[in-house]
C-alpha cells in the first residue's frame, strides 16, 4: 500500500445552488422511471403467478430413455445425465476439456484505488470537499483501468491481455433428448478443472512466458509467494459430462424447447442435480416472489430518491446558514420519503386494478365493507345525546 493523499476542493453556494436547480429535471426523470418500473413489476410478477400456475398443473412426468410420441408438445419434466460431443478448448492458453461447459477466470495482481470524501458546509452556503485517495495491490479478475487515477503515473496498471471467457457446446442430450445452447446456457460452470503438466506446457507455450502450477491453476509470473504488478492468476471450471440435470421443458420433435404458455413467458426450467418436478415449481415461485420485493423497494427507492432530488434546491438555499441547511433537508427528506411511499403504493395499487381487476375488486370491497362496519357499529354503540329542555 502506498502512502495515501488528500486533496481539497471549493464549490461556491452559487455554483451549488445552480446544480440542485439542474437536479430537480433529473429527479422528475427519476421519479417517473420508478413509477413505471414500479408498475411492470407488477405484472412480471402476475405473469410469473400465472405462469407457474399453469406450468404445474401441465407437467408430466417422463421416462429419459425413450421418446413418447403421446407427450409431443406437452410439458414434460426428467432428470438425467447430460451429454456433448467433441472438446472444450481455449484456444489462447492451449486449455482443453471433455466437458458441457469450460469456463476461464484471470486474476491480475493490480493497483486498486480507493476514495474516501468528507463535505463541510461553510457559512455562506459554500462547500468545502476533502477527497482522501487510497492505493492497494490486490488479486481481481475485473481490470483496474489506472490511466483515471489521481496518481496514475505513480500506480500504473498494464493493459489486460485476457479476460474471463466460457466455452460452451452448442448441442447435446439429456438421456433420448437432445438439447441446444438454451438449456445448456442456464448450466453454471462450477467444478474445479484440475490442470495435467502437459497442459501447463501447453499453457507456456501458447502465452510465450514463463507459467508455473499453483492451487490447481496457473501463475504467470516469477513468483507465486512475492507477487508483481502485472502477474495473472488463472483458473478453471466446467459443467462435465455426465452431470446429472433436471429439466422441465416442451418435448418438441424429441428435443427439449421452451414451453409456450397462455400467459405468454415461456416454461424452460434447469436444475443441476435431482429435484422433482414439484421442487423446480416451487423454487421458481419462492423467486419470483423474492424478485416481486426486491424490485418493490428498488422501485421505492428511487421514487423516494427523486424527490429528495426535486427538493434539493431548498436545502442548498438554506445552507447559507448551515444549521438551517440541515433541518431544512431533515424536513424534505421526511416528506420525501412519506410522499415516495404514498405515490408507490397508489401506483403499485393501480397496477394491480390492471393485471388483477377481480382480486382487486374484492381486495376494496372487502376493505370497503370493513370500514363501514366499523363506523356502523360504532355509531351504533354511541350514547344518544340527551336534550335538556328550558326550565
Amino acid at each position: 500500500m502506498s502512502d495515501p493523499i488528500t486533496i481539497t476542493t471549493h464549490t461556491s453556494w452559487f455554483s451549488r445552488l445552480g446544480s440542485a436547480f439542474r437536479g430537480v429535471a433529473t429527479g422528475i426523470v427519476i421519479i417517473l422511471t420508478a413509477l413505471g418500473f414500479l408498475f411492470w413489476n407488477e405484472g412480471r410478477t402476475v405473469d410469473g403467478i400465472r405462469k407457474n400456475n399453469e406450468g404445474s398443473a401441465a407437467v408430466v412426468p417422463v421416462s429419459p430413455s425413450w421418446v413418447d410420441p403421446a407427450n409431443e408438445g406437452r410439458l414434460i419434466y426428467l432428470t438425467a445425465p447430460v451429454q456433448a460431443k467433441d472438446m472444450r478448448q481455449d484456444s489462447t492458453i492451449g486449455i482443453g476439456s471433455d466437458a458441457l461447459i469450460l469456463a476461464r477466470k484471470v486474476e491480475y495482481y493490480q493497483w486498486h484505488e480507493a476514495r474516501k470524501q468528507e463535505t463541510r458546509t461553510k457559512l455562506g452556503g459554500g462547500e468545502e470537499t476533502i477527497t482522501t485517495y487510497s492505493y492497494d495491490r490486490q488479486w481481481s479478475d475485473v481490470p483496474q483501468d489506472s490511466s483515471g487515477f489521481q496518481q496514475a503515473a505513480e500506480h500504473q496498471n498494464p493493459t489486460p491481455t485476457l479476460r474471463n471467457a466460457e466455452f460452451r457446446a452448442e448441442r447435446g442430450t439429456v438421456g433420448a433428448f437432445a438439447i441446444d445452447d438454451k438449456v445448456i446456457n442456464r448450466l453454471t460452470a462450477d467444478q474445479p478443472l484440475s490442470l495435467l503438466p502437459q497442459q501447463v506446457e501447453a499453457a507456456a507455450k501458447a502465452l510465450s512466458r514463463p507459467v508455473i502450477a499453483a492451487e490447481g491453476g496457473l501463475y504467470i509470473g516469477d513468483n507465486p509467494a512475492d507477487p508483481k504488478i502485472g502477474d495473472m492468476r488463472i483458473s478453471y471450471t466446467t459443467v462435465p459430462q455426465a452431470t446429472t440435470i433436471s429439466i422441465v421443458a416442451a418435448q418438441t420433435s424429441a428435443a427439449l424447447q421452451p414451453y409456450p404458455t397462455k400467459s405468454g413467458s415461456p416454461i424452460l426450467m434447469v436444475r443441476t442435480g435431482t429435484a422433482s418436478a414439484d421442487q423446480m415449481f416451487a423454487q421458481d415461485k419462492a423467486r419470483n416472489k423474492t424478485l416481486a420485493w426486491l424490485f418493490r423497494g428498488i422501485g421505492f427507492v428511487l421514487v423516494i430518491t427523486g424527490l429528495k432530488m426535486l427538493l434539493g434546491p431548498l436545502g442548498v438555499i438554506g445552507d447559507v446558514v448551515p444549521l438551517m441547511g440541515s433541518i431544512i433537508r431533515m424536513g424534505t427528506g421526511f416528506i420525501a420519503t412519506v410522499v415516495g411511499l404514498a405515490l408507490g403504493t397508489v401506483t403499485i395499487a393501480v397496477a394491480w386494478l390492471f393485471y388483477r381487476p377481480i382480486l382487486s375488486i374484492m381486495l376494496f370491497a372487502i376493505i370497503g365493507g370493513a370500514v363501514y362496519s366499523a363506523i356502523w357499529w360504532r355509531n351504533k354503540r354511541a350514547p344518544t345525546p340527551v336534550v335538556t329542555g328550558a326550565a
